[in-house]
């Protein structure tokens, strides 16, 4: 097997977290690196263990995109019929089993287990009735809403062949960077205009959302030639509204992201010692923040000097 390799690399996530937090963006992508080794010291396995944490959002997202991915899978294998409750009833399941890789501590053993970060920097067994409600509100409530869409339709109308790869990882190259995303679904509309789906269960963040949807616009045209003008790009808000969200990105929209991915990497490649391979510089290059609203939120505040009163 190939040795892991820590590579420099960029994505609108890294962005917005070097952005929030340098510190935090340090922890996160280098000094957690190799955490999961039998070897590693115990501050990188801390951190590599905070690193995987997800907050009761973020997992309820992370839930509602499997089950919808699952779903359209299954279908496109052997149409298997696409029901609320059955999918309600297989998140049903993930949340059950993610609720007891917490409480029971499993990522002790295996970090990438469910870690959630309300019960870590909590009593570790029990939340709040209210908070688990919600989980479940936004995971059920999202799913209804993508059963009832006319986006559903529309996808299951569209031929199989025109289907894209369902919410695969994958990356492009940008002038010697690699840049990586996860498109949640893409196919091509009777009329041959390529549709990119990025379905959201949070809040509406219009920037967010443009961010992300530029770089899979520049993806598409990067690994399936396909041009802007004979683009789909819409933001379903499962939360929020059946109805989805176009977005029109122009070229000049698209020159613009990549202009704003290459100054976003070169910032990043600023803090490294080495840039050849990936080295950064030490910790104290990578300032902290003082702002309660983001640190009270931030998953390495057990590790980090500004929540603790140490120097920065």
């Amino acid at each position: 097997m190939a040795e892991l390799t820590n590579d420099f690399s960029w994505s609108v996530s890294r962005d917005q977290m070097f952005r929030s937090c340098q510190r935090a963006y340090y922890y996160h992508y280098y000094a957690s690196w190799g955490g999961w080794s039998d070897d590693a010291s115990e501050q990188t396995r801390k951190l590599y263990t905070l690193k995987n944490m997800k907050t009761l959002e973020m997992w309820a997202g992370s839930v509602v995109h499997e089950t919808i991915a699952e779903a359209l899978r299954r279908y496109a294998h052997d149409q298997s019929e696409i029901r609320t409750g059955e999918l309600q009833a297989r998140a049903r399941s993930k949340l059950r089993k993610g609720w007891m890789e917490a409480v029971n501590r499993e990522w002790i053993r295996q970090p990438k287990k469910n870690n959630l970060q309300e019960l870590y920097y909590g009593n570790g067994k029990s939340l709040p009735k209210e908070k688990t409600d919600a989980v479940r509100e936004i995971v059920y409530g999202s799913l209804q809403t993508f059963t009832e869409s006319d986006v559903l339709q529309e996808i299951l109308a569209a031929p199989q062949m025109s289907w894209k790869p369902v919410d695969q990882l994958d990356t492009f190259e940008l002038n010697g960077t690699k840049v990586w995303c996860a498109i949640d679904f893409a196919f091509t509309d009777p009329a041959g205009r390529l549709t990119i789906i990025d379905w959201k269960t949070g809040k509406k963040e219009s920037d967010a959302i443009r961010e992300q949807l530029a770089c899979y616009a520049y993806f598409a045209c990067d690994k399936w030639q396909v041009s802007c003008e004979n683009m789909r790009l819409l933001g379903v808000f499962l939360q929020h509204d059946p109805a989805p969200k176009w977005y029109n990105l122009t070229e000049a929209d698209l020159f613009e992201a990549q202009n704003a991915i290459l100054e976003s990497a070169a910032a990043m490649r600023t803090k490294l010692a080495d840039v050849e391979n990936n080295t950064p510089q030490p910790e104290s290059a990578f300032p902290t923040i003082d702002n309660e609203r983001v640190c009270r939120k931030c998953k390495f505040r057990e590790v980090c000097p500004q929540m603790n009163g140490a120097e920065t």
